[in-house]
């Protein structure tokens, strides 16, 4: 005969596993909803509009009938800025599917609370560094001499 608590164990430890499979259903459709994700920004009042991906590549970009008073230099700005900026509406709307899941999992008991040892962990792992949105030739930065992640300084 199974004992009262080790059955409220066991019911815990199921409706946790069916909790971690929903969430794992919703990631699944949140990265099919994510690669569907495309923004647009123009720059030059218009005259230049870039579209981008969920990735923040560049997939189209179109250049009004009024683009030819501008400078190649002026153009080239106008469509870096537009791209920045399509790129921003992406991380926008990234978060905004991924609100619902975040709420999702703020309810659920996290790892951490049940191992110690993973807060630990987790304290130690690297942190994400935002790529840089100016061209190499304009950052102040010291030349990389091996393994970016392991020769930085932080």
């Amino acid at each position: 005969m199974i004992n009262p608590e080790n059955r409220r164990l066991a019911e815990d430890a199921s409706g946790l596993l069916d909790a971690f499979g929903q969430t794992f259903g919703h990631l699944a459709e949140l990265a099919r909803s994510r690669a569907e994700l495309t923004a647009s920004a123009s720059a030059e009042r218009g005259r230049i509009t870039v579209t981008v991906n969920a990735s923040g590549s560049i997939i189209a970009t179109k250049f009004a009938g009024a683009v030819d008073d501008l400078s190649y230099s002026q153009i080239a700005r106008a469509t870096l800025q537009a791209a920045q900026r399509a790129a921003a509406k992406i991380t926008r709307k990234e978060a905004e599917l991924r609100a619902p899941l975040i709420e999702r999992q703020s309810a659920m008991p996290r790892l951490e609370d049940m191992f110690s040892e993973l807060a630990e962990l987790r304290k130690k792992m690297p942190k994400a560094v935002p790529a840089p949105l100016t061209p190499p030739s304009e950052r102040n930065e010291r030349p990389a001499t091996g393994h970016r992640i392991l020769d930085r300084d932080e």
